[in-house]
This record gives C-alpha cells, structure tokens and sequence, in this order.
C-alpha cells in the first residue's frame, strides 16, 4: 500500500512541479506589471525551489527502492502483492529482470521499476 502510493507519487512528481512552475511564471508575468521588485523575487525562489525538488526526488526514490528490495527479498511484488509467478530474466541493458506474473511490472535487481524491454520488431509496411 505505502509502496503504490509512494510509486504514484515519483509517477506525477515532475508533472506537478511543471503545473506548479507554469503557474509561478504566469504569476510572475502578471506581477511584472504590478510589482515588479516580486517578479525577481518569484524568479529567484524558483531558481533556490530547483535545488528541493531535486532533493524530494532523491529522498522518495531512495524510499521506494527500500521498499521495493523488501519486498522482492519476501518473494512478493510490490505493486501487486502477488506471491508467486516471478520469473527473473536476463537483460542487455540491467544487472538482472525481475518480472512480476501478477501485474508484468519489471524490477531490476536493485529494486527500481523499469519498463518492459521491447523487441526491435520493424511493424513498416512497404507501400506498393
């Protein structure tokens, strides 16, 4: 439970910080023209915000890989609790795949969710 939400979270993080910096630079345009001494203020803040935003993407991304290795060391996947059907697979490009038969989320040996290796299929169609 703690890990799905703690997953959602590093899911929208960027997308809410992009909301979140969109609206200080519409806030930051407006106050140009009314106060202009805080549109550099706002303008600062959200240069000094850059450095906490990385640091709350470190931070929650470290917890969900603890929480991640916990659960795979149980023999249970984390974002659906399914108890068996792990097979581990070899990969070109991660130590070690750990696929999940519940869900078909992908870990890696570490714990991060990874997505599905595609196969390089050519789906062109030649035109006659």
């Amino acid at each position: 439970m703690i890990y799905r939400l703690l997953a959602k979270f590093n899911d929208d993080f960027g997308l809410f910080v992009f909301f979140l910096y969109l609206a200080a630079f519409v806030l930051a345009f407006l106050m140009v023209f009314i106060f202009p001494p805080g549109a550099l203020a706002l303008m600062l803040l959200g240069l000094v915000g850059f450095v906490g935003v990385w640091l709350i993407v470190v931070v929650m991304r470290f917890f969900e890989r603890i929480l991640a290795r916990k659960s795979l060391g149980q023999d249970r996947c984390p974002c659906c609790s399914h108890l068996e059907g792990f097979s581990l697979t070899p990969s070109t490009e991660w130590d070690s795949v750990v696929l999940c038969g519940g869900c078909g989320q992908h870990f890696e040996s570490g714990g991060r969710r990874i997505p599905p290796e595609e196969d390089s299929e050519d789906d062109s169609t030649e035109a006659d």
